[in-house]
C-alpha cells in the first residue's frame, strides 16, 4: 500500500525493506496486551508463504494513495 508506482508500467516499485511502526499509547496497554501482540505478529511472521487473502488496490490517487485508497477482499 506505501509502495509507489512506475510512472511508465504502472506497476508498484517495492522498498528493500519494509517496516511497520506500532503506535502504543502507554497509560492503556498492559504487559499482557504487548505480549498477545507480540505472540500474534509472530504467528503471522510464522504463516507468511501460506496466507492467501488480503486486498487488492481498487481505485487511488496520485499522491499519498495509502490515505484515500479504495480496497477490495481478494483470495
Amino acid at each position: 500500500l506505501m509502495a509507489d508506482r512506475d510512472p511508465v508500467t504502472r506497476e508498484n516499485r517495492y522498498p528493500r525493506v519494509e517496516y511497520v511502526r506500532l503506535a502504543i499509547p502507554r497509560r492503556v496497554y498492559t504487559d499482557n496486551h504487548m505480549l498477545y501482540t507480540a505472540v500474534a505478529l509472530a504467528r503471522i511472521f510464522e504463516r507468511r508463504n501460506f496466507i492467501r487473502t488480503g486486498y487488492s488496490i481498487v481505485k487511488e490517487q496520485p499522491i499519498l494513495r495509502h490515505f484515500t485508497v479504495h480496497l477490495k477482499p481478494v483470495g
